[in-house]
C-alpha cells in the first residue's frame, strides 16, 4: 500500500515538473541560474522572476528525487514477500538510477549552455523515468486491488475474438508518439519552432521564408524540420486513432475498459488542436506549455492501456501473446539492434563536421534497415540452431509461426536496399563499411560460432564498425578517431560475450556453439580472459583523451567507470560454485550494458 500510494505522488509530481520544464524553456528561464546545482551558489537564491522559474524547477526535481528514494526504501523492506515485491525492489532501483541520470542531464544542460542534444535528451528520459513510475505504480496497485472480475460477455469476447496484435498496435503507437515528441523538442531546441511562421496564417501551412509565400513543403532547412514534425504527427495521430478505438470496440460491454481504450484517442485529438493553437497564438506560454501536457498524457494513456492489455493477455493467453507484427520485430533481435544503432549514432554525433539534418536522418534511417536486415538473415541462417536453445527456441522461425522464406525475403530486401543507397546518398565509404559488416556477420560469424571458440573475436568486428559508420557519413573518411572508436566497441564486446557463454554455456553446448566454458577447465579460462579484456577496455577507453583532445571530464568519468568495471571484474575469481559464476558473470553483463552508454554520453556530452 505504501509503495503503491508513493508512487502515484511520484505520478503527480513528475508530470507537474515536465510542466515546470517547458515553463522553464518557454520563458526563456532556462539559464537564468548560470550554474548547478545551486544557483548563484545559493540553495535559496532571490526567488522571483525567471531565478523563480528555473530554480523552483531544479527544487522540484530534487522533490522527485526524494520521492524515488522513498520508494526505494519500502519496496526494499518489502522485497521478501512475494516475487512480485522482489521484482519491484528492482524497479525502484532502476527508477533511482534514472532520475540520478536525468539530475544529471540537467545540470550539463545548465553548464554547457543548452546544447540541442543534451535538452532533447533531458526531455525524453524524463517521459521514460515518468513511464516506469507508472509501471511502478501499476504493478503495485495489482498487489493490494487483484485485477477486477470481468463480466461475462467480456470474457467471452476475449476468449473467442482476442488476438495479440491488439496490444501490440497499442506499443507500435507509443513508440510512435514517443519518437514524435522527441523529434517535437529537437525540434523546438534546435530553434525552429517559429521557422514557418507564427499567427493563424502559418497554422496549417508553412510561410516559405525565401518566397513569402505559404507552401506544403518550404525550401529552407529549419522550416523543413519544422514541417516533418507536422506531417509526421498526422500519421502519429492516425495510427494511436486507429488502435484506440478498434480497442475500444473490442471491449464492448465494460466500461472501465472502454474508458481506458478511447482516452489516448481523445487526448492525441486534443494535442493535434493544441498543437495547432500554439502556432495560431504565436507560440505563447500557455498552449506551448499545454502541448507537452497533452503529449505526456497521451503517451501515459497509451502505456497505461497496454499495461491493463498486457494483464489481460496474461490471464487468458499463458504465453500466447505473439503477433506477425510482434514475430517481424523479434526478428530484428530489437535488444541487439537497438544496441547497435544508439552506437551508431554516437559516432554521428560527437564527428567534428557538420551534416544536414535530413543526411544524417536518411544515414541513420539506412544503416538501421542494414542491421535490422541482417539480423533478419541471422534468424534465417540460424533457425535450426536456435530450436535447440531455450533461450531463443521461441524465435518466429524455430518455433514454425513464421515461415523461412518470410525471413529471407524481408532481410534480403533490407539488406539489398540499404547498401546501396548508402553508397549513393550518403558516400562510398559507408556504403562499403556496411558491406562489410554484413558479410562478416553473416558468412563469418554465423558459421564459425559451431566451428571454432575464436568466432567471438571475428564477431566483435561487425559490431564494432556500427559508430565508424555513423562517424563517416558526417565526415566521408576513416581517420584516428574512426579507429578509437571501432577499438572500444572490439575491446567493449570481447567480456561482453564472453560472460554470456558463461552464464548461457548450458544453451551453447545444447545447440554445438563453441564457447571457451565449455571447453576443460573453460569456466577458469572464460574468467581470465573477461579480467584481460576488461584491463584492455579500461585503456582503449582513455584513447580519445588521447587522440581526440576529448574533455578532461570525460578523462574522469572514463577513468571511473572503467575502473569500477575492472574491479568488478576480478570478482569472479573469488567464485568458485557454478552457480556463483553465473551469477557473477549475469551481473557483468548487465553492467556493460549499462557502462558502454555512460561511457559514449560521457564522449558526446564532454566532447
Amino acid at each position: 500500500m505504501r509503495l503503491k500510494n508513493l508512487s502515484l505522488l511520484n505520478i503527480i509530481v513528475t508530470f507537474l515538473l515536465l510542466m515546470w520544464g517547458a515553463v522553464v524553456h518557454n520563458t526563456q528561464s532556462s539559464l537564468a541560474c548560470p550554474d548547478w546545482p545551486l544557483c548563484y551558489d545559493q540553495v535559496f537564491p532571490n526567488m522571483e522572476g525567471a531565478i523563480l522559474i528555473e530554480h523552483g524547477h531544479r527544487l522540484l526535481a530534487s522533490f522527485v528525487g526524494l520521492l524515488t528514494i522513498g520508494m526505494v526504501f519500502f519496496s526494499y523492506q518489502d522485497r521478501k514477500k512475494s516475487e512480485t515485491n522482489t521484482h519491484l525492489f528492482k524497479a525502484s532501483l532502476l527508477a533511482l538510477f534514472l532520475v540520478i541520470a536525468q539530475g544529471a542531464l540537467g545540470g550539463i544542460t545548465v553548464i554547457y549552455k543548452l546544447p540541442t542534444i543534451v535538452s532533447t535528451s533531458h526531455l525524453s528520459l524524463s517521459l521514460i523515468y515518468f513511464s516506469f513510475i507508472i509501471y511502478i505504480h501499476h504493478v503495485a496497485a495489482r498487489i493490494v486491488n487483484p485485477v477486477r472480475e470481468l463480466s461475462e460477455t467480456v470474457k467471452e469476447n476475449i476468449k473467442t475474438k482476442w488476438r495479440p496484435v491488439v496490444r501490440h498496435g497499442i506499443l507500435f503507437s507509443l513508440a510512435l508518439l514517443f519518437s514524435q515528441i522527441v523529434l517535437g523538442a529537437f525540434m523546438r531546441h534546435a530553434g525552429a519552432g517559429a521557422a514557418c511562421g507564427l499567427g493563424p496564417t502559418s497554422a496549417l501551412l508553412c510561410m516559405d521564408i525565401s518566397t513569402w509565400s505559404l507552401k506544403f513543403w518550404p525550401s529552407m532547412h529549419p522550416s523543413q524540420l519544422h514541417m516533418i514534425h507536422r506531417y509526421y504527427g498526422v500519421v502519429v495521430f492516425l495510427v494511436v486513432s486507429f488502435f484506440s478505438v478498434k480497442t475500444y470496440h473490442f471491449f464492448k460491454g465494460d466500461r472501465r475498459l472502454r474508458l481506458a481504450s478511447i482516452a489516448p484517442f481523445v487526448l492525441i485529438s486534443a494535442q493535434v488542436v493544441i498543437g495547432i493553437m500554439t502556432i495560431w497564438l504565436s507560440m505563447s506560454v500557455v498552449p506551448t506549455t499545454l502541448h507537452l501536457a497533452g503529449a505526456a498524457l497521451s503517451l501515459a494513456a497509451l502505456w497505461k492501456l497496454n499495461l491493463i492489455l498486457k494483464d489481460i493477455e496474461s490471464s487468458f493467453f499463458l504465453g500466447n501473446s505473439h503477433s506477425f507484427l510482434s514475430d517481424v520485430v523479434d526478428l530484428t533481435k530489437p535488444k541487439l539492434s537497438l544496441l547497435v544503432m544508439v552506437t551508431a549514432m554516437v559516432g554521428t554525433l560527437i564527428a567534428p563536421d557538420k551534416i544536414n539534418f535530413f543526411k544524417a536522418l536518411l544515414a541513420f534511417f539506412l544503416i538501421t534497415m542494414v542491421v535490422i536486415g541482417a539480423a533478419a538473415l541471422n534468424c534465417f541462417i540460424e533457425r535450426e540452431v536456435d530450436a535447440k536453445m531455450n533461450r531463443t527456441k521461441d524465435r518466429p522461425l524455430p518455433a514454425q509461426r513464421m515461415r523461412p522464406k518470410t525471413a529471407l525475403i524481408f532481410g534480403s530486401i533490407l539488406v539489398l536496399f540499404a547498401i546501396p543507397a548508402l553508397c549513393i546518398f550518403i558516400n562510398m565509404v559507408t556504403g562499403i563499411l556496411a558491406l562489410i559488416a554484413a558479410v562478416f556477420y553473416l558468412y563469418a560469424y554465423t558459421p564459425m560460432k559451431q566451428k571454432s571458440e575464436l568466432a567471438v573475436y571475428v564477431g566483435a568486428v561487425p559490431g564494432a564498425l556500427p559508430p565508424v559508420m555513423g562517424w563517416t557519413a558526417v565526415t566521408g573518411q576513416i581517420d584516428i578517431m574512426a579507429v578509437t572508436l571501432f577499438l572500444i566497441l572490439f575491446v567493449w564486446q570481447l567480456p561482453h560475450f564472453l560472460a554470456i557463454s558463461l552464464y548461457h554455456a548450458d544453451d551453447y553446448g545444447a545447440a554445438n556453439i563453441k564457447v571457451y566454458p565449455n571447453l576443460k577447465r573453460g569456466f577458469a579460462i572464460t574468467k581470465i580472459g573477461i579480467f584481460v579484456f576488461t584491463g584492455f577496455l579500461f585503456v582503449t577507453s582513455l584513447l580519445p583523451s588521447i587522440f581526440s583532445n576529448a574533455s578532461f571530464i570525460y578523462t574522469r568519468a572514463a577513468f571511473v567507470l572503467s575502473g569500477l568495471f575492472l574491479i568488478y571484474s576480478a570478482f569472479g575469481f573469488f567464485k568458485k560454485e557454478k552457480a556463483a559464476e553465473r551469477q557473477w558473470a549475469r551481473n557483468y553483463f548487465l553492467g556493460s550494458l549499462f557502462y558502454l552508454p555512460l561511457l559514449l554520453m560521457a564522449l558526446i556530452f564532454f566532447k
